[in-house]
């Protein structure tokens, strides 16, 4: 028989509303989880009545829409930091993520099949906000027709997601592994309010667990997920989209033109 939380996670069927905005949802509150769990067991009447209680409230829902809102003011912040999304900043001249000889060919194959003129390195350095508009749009319509991609770009966007939603949530993460560690420590006895504050410690199995797990929690919160890390999986992404161009069929205006 499946869980209560089993069964509410099948109600994201689709793999980046699951992957990109659920699964940080879970992993923050994933060392406070394990926590109780370890503790009283996972069968434990209150806490599968309250796991079934909030999933039938849509709480599940209103994780994955937090989270989701969460990364996407994280992202207009770094937009404003980086000076643009890798999308954008890996078609601009002055880049150097890409090869010149790449660059030069996306940038005729974006003109020969979207239809969209691309500036030289001298219209971008004269008129920098222009070029960048040219190039949001380029991107913007070369994800219209990428949408129908389940395979590798598909993957690099749920993995931007991701990295980018739980740095959102980074905070709210180092929080939750914080009072864990508190919890497991109360209950090995070995700080009380009571003197003597330090005692020795009793370090039980359900003690032990929260520890390890928290301590790894926080050790990834503190140093994995940076805005460095964001940004390196933002431009695979972007290399990933720009890998597209060549099997585009042909000429997006006349493919439309002849419907």
């Amino acid at each position: 028989m499946s869980s209560p939380v089993d069964r509410y996670l099948t109600q994201f069927r689709d793999p980046y509303e699951r992957k990109a905005r659920l699964w940080p949802g879970l992993l923050v509150l994933a060392p406070m989880i394990i926590a109780l769990a370890a503790r009283f067991g996972p069968k434990h009447p209150v806490l599968t009545a309250t796991a079934s209680l909030i999933g039938s409230c849509g709480g599940m829902y209103a994780m994955a829409s937090i989270v989701r809102g969460k990364g996407k003011e994280l992202e207009e912040k770094l937009v404003k930091a980086w000076s643009g999304m890798p999308t954008t900043i890996a078609l601009r001249h002055s880049d150097n993520f890409l090869d010149s000889v790449s660059k030069q060919r996306y940038h005729e194959l974006i003109t020969r099949k979207l239809s969209i003129a691309m500036p030289t390195a001298e219209e971008e350095r004269a008129n920098p906000t222009k070029a960048d508009d040219i190039y949001i749009g380029a991107t913007r319509r070369l994800r219209e027709l990428s949408r129908n991609d389940k395979g590798l770009l598909f993957k690099e966007n749920i993995a931007y997601g991701f990295h980018r939603n739980m740095l959102a949530m980074k905070p709210t993460g180092i929080v939750i592994c914080l009072l864990s560690i508190l919890y497991a420590i109360a209950q090995t006895g070995l700080m009380s309010l009571e003197s003597p504050h330090i005692a020795p410690a009793n370090l039980d199995l359900p003690a032990g667990l929260t520890l390890s797990v928290a301590f790894v929690f926080l050790v990834a919160w503190l140093f994995y997920f940076t805005r460095a890390s964001v940004r390196r999986i933002g431009f695979v992404y972007s290399e990933r989209l720009f890998e597209r161009l060549p099997s585009l069929r042909t000429t997006i205006n006349k493919s439309e033109g002849s419907r």
